[in-house]
């Protein structure tokens, strides 16, 4: 038996009837039953709809899926949804929580809230005693895997040290463990795939930390990954349990302008176990995950750590930094601990600072056959995506071959439906931006990264491939004395190649312009002094001012997935990850220069 979450429009639900915070969509509805002054529509439109104007309440950004990407913001809902009577659980000087029918809650943070932190942290609570009295519900994972995961993990895990055997998929209860995410959303799946092997391996649950603001993406707080994935799916075809950070810990999620400055002041202590020098002092941290849930860094170095936390090798991480400890029977006649708070269990609560670095033999086979197989994307971002190629390539033309994607190739699993069927196409992960600035000094930038002219001749190597095979199909269909035969009449018809890429310069994306290649342009349409709009070589989709601005990276990785082939760069964690998804899920052709 493992423990999961359960997901209810995107809210955790507990045995005991609490959930951590409701969807954007709910929080319009619940907003005005209870009377609460309604957020004013905003271009561009923040990817969540606050409760008050200031400060905001939690909320867990869920959209529903655009019919069309390029429609303008929606306003809230005008009369309220009799299905969503709520009421009120809890109201102070500082926050007032609701409860609805659907069992989510929404927890709103007043002015008072920010203005005293002893105050907030008692008002919050304790995260260690959440995780001690909470009563988390259980489910059963299955055991059948999709499209041969399953058999090529225990080849790998086989393949470990002997003492490696007894790692099943059972959690043992009250047994959690959670890690810093750290660099760019790529790197951070990274963490995601090493952290939820240990917690495999130590047979704990993983607490999942949100997709983390960063260098890339600059916002006070991150979405929970099932904004996007499907976690619920993930628990039941790996055996992992999972929880999110969103389920332990309501906080604020928009602060005034100089909470950023005090936020330590409003923190919990936060032990963690450092490991690849990351958090060996605390100037060596640089994760936004903190200060989203008010946690205050405390390093705790394993007893038997000799390297003192710059180990990266990922047994020693398992063996000796995150093993259990002896723990010593209660003194006669000790006092419990004060204020109704509950006796914590020392082994309850495990941390790592940066899995990321964490390596070794068979790690990597692992952490893709053992959890990034099974973290597919859920309907609604694949609807989101549907509606993307519905607009970029147009109706499926009688006759001609449909885009492949869809469940796992062999697999029976019903959790994933196929998509919408669409043309078949190409896509390519043009990595550019900060990779440039990552050249050799010296070196010119032709010699350093891939150029579109190269990836032009990829394509036509690939429509070269796709002609003969074409040719070859119709020859089995006729007889020799048929005219047709030697293929003089046959019209090859090349796929349409959409782009992704971070690439600004000018010059660029003219070359992608020439070649008649489709932009993914996330933007919106500019409009000149008369309000007409300008003319532009690309289609806007205008996902950013609608959604915010997570969903465009994340709506590209999907994206990539779904080409029947995939150019990537061999440079980027996004196209390795992409290549590994595509092949895996739809088995499409996937390549990397």
């Amino acid at each position: 038996m493992v423990l999961a979450l359960v997901h209810v429009s995107y809210s955790a639900q507990y045995e005991d009837g609490a959930t951590a915070t409701g969807s954007a969509t709910e929080t319009q509805q619940q907003q005005q039953q209870h009377q609460q002054p309604p957020a004013q529509p905003v271009t561009p439109a923040p990817p969540v709809v606050p409760v008050v104007p200031q400060p905001g309440p939690v909320t867990n950004q869920e959209q529903k899926p655009p019919v069309e990407p390029v429609k303008p913001p929606v306003t809230p809902p005008t009369q309220p949804v009799a299905a969503e009577k709520g009421s009120v659980i809890s109201d102070t000087d500082l926050t007032t929580t609701f409860r609805y029918e659907n069992g989510t809650e929404t927890r709103v943070f007043k002015p008072n809230f920010f203005k005293s932190g002893p105050a907030a942290k008692k008002e919050l609570g304790s995260f260690l005693q959440t995780l001690a009295t909470r009563a988390w519900v259980v489910h059963q994972p299955e055991h059948k895997e999709e499209g041969g995961a399953e058999e090529e993990g225990e080849e790998e895990h086989e393949n470990d040290d002997q003492e490696d055997d007894n790692h099943d998929q059972n959690a043992v209860p009250g047994r959690y463990f959670s890690y810093l995410p750290m660099g760019g959303g790529n790197n951070q799946f990274t963490s995601l795939q090493k952290a939820a092997l240990l917690a495999k391996d130590l047979k704990r649950t993983l607490i999942l930390p949100p997709i983390s603001p960063n260098s890339h993406i600059r916002t006070w707080a991150g979405p929970r990954y099932s904004q996007f994935y499907d976690l619920e799916s993930f628990t039941q075809k790996s055996g992992i349990p999972v929880l999110e950070w969103h389920d332990i810990k309501m906080t604020p999620e928009n602060v005034p302008g100089e909470f950023g400055h005090q936020w330590e002041e409003f923190s919990e202590d936060f032990p963690c176990t450092p490991n690849g020098g990351i958090g060996v002092s605390a100037t060596s941290l640089y994760d936004k995950f903190r200060q989203q849930f008010l946690l205050k860094y405390v390093k705790t170095i394993a007893v038997d750590d000799k390297t003192e936390g710059k180990s990266t090798d990922y047994k020693y991480a398992r063996d000796v930094l995150l093993k259990d400890t002896v723990i010593a029977a209660p003194a006669a006649g000790a006092a419990p601990p004060a204020n109704g708070e509950v006796a914590i269990d020392p082994n309850m609560w495990k941390c790592l600072s940066c899995p990321y670095f964490l390596g070794g033999p068979n790690v990597s086979p692992r952490t893709w056959a053992e959890v990034g197989v099974f973290l597919r994307f859920n309907e609604k971002t694949e609807a989101m995506v549907d509606d993307i190629l519905d607009i970029l390539l147009g109706p499926v033309i009688e006759g001609e071959p449909t885009n492949t994607a869809g469940p796992v190739v062999g697999s029976t699993s019903t959790t994933h439906k196929a998509f919408r069927p669409h043309p078949q196409f190409i896509i390519v992960h043009l990595r550019r931006g900060d990779i440039v600035n990552k050249c050799p000094a010296g070196m010119a930038e032709k010699d350093c990264i891939v150029q579109i002219e190269a990836i032009a001749d990829k394509i036509d190597e690939i429509e070269k491939a796709r002609r003969t095979e074409a040719l070859a199909a119709l020859k089995k269909t006729m007889t020799d004395d048929d005219p047709a035969s030697d293929g003089r009449n046959y019209v090859h018809k090349r796929l349409p190649v959409l782009v992704t890429t971070n690439e600004q310069r000018r010059e660029e994306l003219d070359k992608i312009d020439r070649l008649d290649w489709i932009l993914l342009d996330h933007g919106d349409v500019e409009k000149d002094e008369k309000g007409q709009i300008k003319p532009s070589m690309t289609k806007k989709l205008g996902t950013e001012s609608r959604f915010g601005p997570w969903y465009p990276p994340m709506l590209d990785a999907v994206l990539l997935t779904r080409g029947d082939y995939l150019i990537g760069m061999a440079n980027s964690r996004m196209s390795i990850l992409a290549t590994q998804r595509g092949a895996a899920w739809h088995n499409h052709k996937t390549m990397l220069m």
